[in-house]
């Protein structure tokens, strides 16, 4: 029916309502005479204009038709002033369209009219079905003697009959309770007392066992009636099995907690993708306030212009498989760029049609960014922005390709910053990285834009240059590097002089493939190290075995103290008085990946040798500190722990300071450290005899570690802050046969008790040499006849 009073307005919307396919299209000019229509031949829908002509208007009209008709009303106006709506919206229409409007929008109105009309007809005709349902729901009456504690029961529940059948006998009371399980016992039988003493209603839900002996919920609900003369005091009331009932509010709590709980953000869309809820995720990720979002299409498909194809793909989606999905690029309500993966998938009804839809947004703006990153960290360094290694590498073997074809040289250069762990140690890691980054800006700009100049790692830098025409070429390249890098640079206020050593392979000359260029460039790096450092190198095929074994061990070395490969292992030292351990030497070791654990001999001539003592040896004194911080909170007693102390470490003008800083990050007394330091190692330099006593003044023991063979005399001992001398184990390899070397340490422990220094024999071995030193004023024992050195997590085993 179209209610229009302009004639041409009204047969050309009957002429398009007749070309779109709607049958029995009639028109009347005003209310009165709609209305009198209506209840002659109710029709599917009304097209009502607003303004027209008679008593009374076209939302009086739409208030006049009864409701329960249920006639979809759609509002035809030229005018959409806030009081005229706010009067249309009184009227509950199906629809408001503004005049003029287009055929395909009429015809999308009517239908969205239809089918919820249609919808709504279908719901009412469902609660009608459910109201039936109810009324014809299956309840059990009961009612419960309270002299015999007897049911009797109207209307079949299975949990009343001892075998399920409502035509048996009826249960007692307590055969009643005795099924209810454990944890709502104590709830329904607290119920039925109340009840019973205070005639009080009781509802209450409970699990119980049906006679099948599955757990089922019901709900019992009853009141106590007084004894009269014709019935005595009784319970009446009925129990239903609510089992569904249960389970579906169970699941709604869960959907409800997911809903509100979830990371994504969750909408519930009408059919025209209009909003209809959303949770508080969705707000978080667009920005835009759940109200704001109410009856507004999706923030994710109108922040940012799509074009056409992705709407018509979307449609065609949801229409076709009922079920869209895409990752979206778009913008949440700040501006700020985000990565969204958006799902509709479309709800239908029972006969088919869509009822709503419901839309699922994940946020992968920070997993797009983190791959992005770690796209850009698979090829780049995040410290300073040169290539990694992976790059280099692939450069590299690019540049071979090239050089290889065109006939071309080119050379791999491999440059370590000298010293670099001191400066990272003294100054800090913050420092160390500002170096870093200084270090990579001054080697890009020595080098030409061909050039790739790549951070290995750590200190590590790898140049490939290609089109080298000569040594003499690579050797000026590499002076230029050296030359730029000595410039200071100014970190923290502190000019710091650096300087860099530098390996270089040419190929042709040298290897065929990227791999064996870098180790070769690598080789020569540490040849110039051990040259003086500051300087260059040329890879050489003629280095002996030796000194390449040297060069690689340098490396796995340097790695190892890196990656965490060295170990320190404990030697007990026992009291000669109590019997009892009284401190341990700390010993290192190299667990290494290949060759498996490698003591001593193995590690200090190499770090002696390449310049890494101090950094072992710096390590060594933190772990052992650290160790015994370990075993203090363990429990265990605070025992002296001896620890060897090169010529360099105390040469470096920063040891006093490491050893400081050691004590005071793991708060152990400066009493329970040893440094032992070889006869060798005080003889004639002041500098170091001048450490020894600030290392003394600080509490720390000192201790002269394998007396006897640097040919010191006890006199000049006594001059300096030494605690402790240590009897090397080449004089007691001998006792007690050999009469020179049982002379000796008779005569040595001998005098150093006099001085009123401590004694520790090393090396006893075998049960003769303990007998014979233990008649002797020695302090400590140690030797493999107690025990091998052990890992620090069997020392007090």
């Amino acid at each position: 029916m179209i209610v229009e009073d302009e004639r041409i307005v009204a047969l050309h919307l009957r002429q398009q309502l007749t070309r779109l396919g709607y049958e029995r299209v009639t028109v009347f000019s005003s209310g009165a005479s709609a209305l009198a229509a209506i209840m002659a031949d109710t029709p599917d829908l009304i097209l009502m204009d607003i303004h027209i002509d008679g008593d009374i208007d076209g939302i009086e009209t739409a208030a006049g038709i009864p409701r329960c008709l249920h006639i979809p009303v759609i509002y035809l106006s030229a005018y959409s002033e806030d009081q005229t709506l706010e009067r249309a919206k009184r009227t509950h229409p199906y629809g408001y369209l503004i005049k003029p409007f287009a055929e395909r929008e009429l015809h999308a109105t009517i239908q969205m009219a239809l089918q919820r009309r249609k919808v709504e007809f279908a719901l009412k005709r469902s609660e009608e079905r459910l109201y039936l349902a109810m009324k014809a729901a299956n309840m059990t009456c009961w009612e419960i003697d309270l002299h015999t504690r007897q049911i009797e029961t109207t209307g079949p529940t299975g949990i009343l009959y001892p075998d399920g059948n409502c035509s048996g006998i009826a249960i007692d009371l307590d055969t009643f309770l005795e099924r209810v399980v454990s944890e709502d016992h104590t709830a329904v039988k607290n119920a039925f007392d109340e009840a019973i003493a205070n005639g009080d209603f009781f509802d209450v839900v409970f699990r119980a066992k049906d006679p099948e002996d599955s757990i089922c919920w019901y709900r019992a609900q009853g009141k106590t009636f007084a004894e009269t003369a014709q019935n005595p005091r009784r319970i009446i009331g009925i129990i239903q099995d609510v089992t569904d009932q249960q389970i579906a509010s169970t699941r709604l709590r869960q959907a409800s907690t997911v809903y509100e709980t979830s990371q994504d953000g969750i909408l519930i869309l009408d059919t025209e993708l209009r909003i209809t809820s959303a949770n508080r995720s969705y707000a978080n990720i667009t920005g835009v306030s759940i109200e704001d979002s109410l009856g507004q299409r999706p923030h994710i498909l109108t922040r940012t212009t799509f074009p056409l194809s992705f709407y018509r793909e979307m449609f065609k989606s949801l229409e076709s498989r009922k079920h869209w999905h895409r990752e979206i690029n778009t913008q949440n309500a700040n501006g700020d760029h985000i990565t969204l993966m958006a799902q509709i998938i479309a709800v239908d009804c029972d006969d088919g049609s869509i009822s709503h839809y419901v839309a699922i947004i994940s946020d992968r703006t920070a997993i797009r960014r983190a791959e992005e990153e770690l796209q850009y960290l698979a090829h780049y360094d995040g410290l300073t922005g040169l290539p990694n290694r992976m790059l280099a590498t692939d450069r590299l073997e690019r540049a071979l390709e090239r050089a290889s074809a065109q006939g071309g040289r080119l050379a791999c250069m491999f440059i370590d910053i000298d010293n670099f762990k001191t400066i990272n140690d003294t100054m800090g890691h913050g420092a160390g990285d500002q170096l870093l980054i200084v270090v990579s800006r001054r080697l890009k700009s020595l080098v030409s834009s061909t050039d790739t100049i790549a951070r290995l790692g750590g200190d590590e830098f790898l140049l490939t240059t290609e089109d080298i025409k000569d040594q003499h070429a690579a050797a000026d390249l590499a002076s230029r590097l050296i030359k730029g890098l000595r410039i200071p640079v100014n970190i923290a206020d502190r000019d710091i002089s650096i300087s860099a050593s530098i390996g270089i392979s040419i190929f042709p000359d040298g290897a065929q493939n990227a791999q064996d260029l870098v180790r070769q460039a690598d080789t020569a790096m540490y040849a110039a190290k051990n040259s003086g450092r500051n300087g260059f190198a040329f890879y050489q095929s003629v280095m002996t075995d030796d000194a390449t074994h040297f060069m690689t061990r340098n490396q796995q070395l340097r790695r190892g103290l890196e990656r965490g490969e060295l170990v320190l292992y404990y030697q007990p030292q026992y009291s000669r008085k109590t019997g009892t351990m009284s401190g341990m030497e700390a010993l290192i070791r190299w667990n290494h990946p290949t060759e498996g654990l490698l003591g001593p001999g193995e590690i200090i001539p190499v770090a002696e040798q390449s310049g890494l003592i101090n950094e072992i040896g710096q390590w060594v004194v933190e772990e052992a500190c650290a160790q015994a911080m370990r075993w203090r909170d363990q429990g265990h007693p605070a025992l002296k722990i001896a620890v060897n102390v090169s010529v360099r470490q105390l040469r470096s003008d920063d040891f006093v300071h490491i050893v400081q800083r050691a004590l005071a990050m793991t708060e152990i007394s400066p009493s329970q450290l040893e440094l032992e330091i070889t006869e060798s190692t005080i003889q004639n330099d002041v500098r170091i005899i001048s450490r020894l006593h600030e290392l003394r003044r600080l509490g720390i023991s000192l201790a002269i570690d394998d007396f006897g063979t640097g040919f010191s005399c006890l006199g000049s001992i006594k001059s300096l802050p030494i605690e402790r001398i240590k009897i090397d184990q080449s004089f007691v390899r001998g006792i007690p046969d050999d009469q020179d070397n049982t002379a000796l340490t008779e005569a040595i422990i001998a005098l150093a008790a006099k001085l009123g220094l401590a004694v520790t024999v090393e090396g006893i071995e075998e049960k003769p040499q303990l007998d014979f030193i233990n008649n002797l004023e020695c302090t400590d024992f140690q030797g493999f006849y107690f025990s091998r050195p052990v890992p620090a997590a069997h020392i007090f085993d």
